[in-house]
């Protein structure tokens, strides 16, 4: 079952009538698993209220606001906050919730705008929690070293899609590549089905993004970095990894000189950020980015983490292309903090990663959940 606590202020409107949203929400979950939590510091007040205006009463309960706002769950799994005011943030962080901002209503205080994920309305909340509700099948698993693990949720390979799967990666790729809104909420959730499923991304110390070819962090990949932090209660903001000048684009460049030059682009212009200097050794670091071809981005980062003796690293991208991946180890000198260090190539080492198959099925019926876009 899933938990959809609602802020008293998206509930009922200004003056104090059950919102329109509200009553058409409720008939359409009649037959879905969602159990709705009206989040109120009056209870008595509006309980009465709803009594006497919804026939369907009984399937709402009260939250009581000083409560919820401290931590009062152990599991926050299947529980979804759609906020309006500032003190929903508390509720939301003490508790590891998402936390929704309702594009449906005005007046959203600043917090709930800045940190809750932006839904248009009911109905594509409705496609959200469905998404949430699949199983976690992820596409890539495997293991680059003894510290790193190398995960990639599903398949950008058009060559290798089926059915409605040729579709859903070119949204993703508008959505990750291109800024476009339109599935970023897809996109957003199907993440989300890993996260909150695997028990790997429990007590994560740092989540990273890889920076852009640019070193611009405004992207939808640093954005989910940035949500992720807030939805596990993770308040280290400051990026770990800087590019102190532009890379070339992998886009621009052909196959057999990307695989030639590895991870030479890379390493002469991404260096660690200094407020993180003696702090890394031992930790547990989740790196994200939006694809991987041959994994020269990633394979960058890791030799850096690895300089550093971190204790485990993730490194997670939302497609892979299913090309071979080069595992690529260097002897690196230098203070990598800052620009010019040097690194020297010790040894090359193909990858292949096996493909999950069942994460087609989970893209078809992600396709199907949201087809009807509204």
């Amino acid at each position: 079952m899933h938990y959809l606590l609602i802020s008293r202020n998206v509930f009922f409107d200004d003056k104090e009538n059950i919102r329109e949203e509200i009553i058409k929400f409720l008939d359409t979950i009649e037959h879905k698993d969602i159990q709705v939590v009206l989040v109120t510091r009056e209870k008595q007040k509006y309980q009465s209220i709803i009594e006497d205006k919804l026939p369907n009463h009984d399937k709402i309960k009260y939250g009581i606001r000083g409560r919820l706002s401290r931590k009062f769950v152990d599991n926050p799994k299947n529980m979804i906050l759609i906020g309006a005011v500032d003190e929903d943030i508390r509720i939301a962080a003490n508790n590891k919730i998402l936390l929704i901002n309702p594009l449906w209503i005005k007046n959203v205080e600043p917090k709930i705008e800045k940190y809750g994920f932006q839904l248009r309305s009911f109905s594509q909340l409705i496609q959200c929690i469905d998404i949430l509700n699949l199983n976690n099948e992820i596409f890539y698993d495997f293991k680059i070293d003894n510290k790193t693990r190398l995960i990639a949720v599903s398949n950008a390979n058009k060559y290798y899609a089926v059915e409605n799967e040729i579709q859903m990666i070119d949204r993703y790729k508008k959505t990750l590549k291109y800024g476009n809104e339109t599935y970023r909420y897809a996109v957003y959730f199907h993440y989300l089905t890993m996260i909150i499923g695997m028990e790997a991304f429990n007590n994560i110390d740092y989540w990273m993004s890889v920076p852009s070819s640019t070193g611009s962090n405004e992207n939808n990949i640093y954005d989910i970095v940035k949500r992720t932090r807030y939805l596990l209660n993770n308040r280290r903001s400051e990026e770990l990894f800087i590019r102190h000048k532009p890379a070339q684009k992998s886009t621009t460049m052909k196959s057999e000189d990307r695989i030639k030059e590895g991870c030479k682009r890379h390493l002469e212009t991404i260096h660690l950020n200094p407020k993180y200097k003696g702090k890394l050794k031992g930790k547990r670091i989740c790196i994200l980015d939006d694809y991987f071809t041959y994994g020269a981005s990633f394979e960058s980062i890791r030799n850096l983490l690895i300089h550093e003796e971190v204790g485990e690293i993730i490194l997670v991208a939302i497609g892979t292309f299913q090309k071979p991946y080069y595992k690529e180890n260097f002897q690196i000198t230098g203070d990598i903090y800052q620009p010019g260090f040097e690194y020297s190539l010790i040894n090359k080492d193909i990858i292949y990663g096996t493909a999950n198959e069942r994460s087609s099925e989970i893209i078809n019926k992600i396709y199907d959940i949201i087809k009807y876009h509204n």
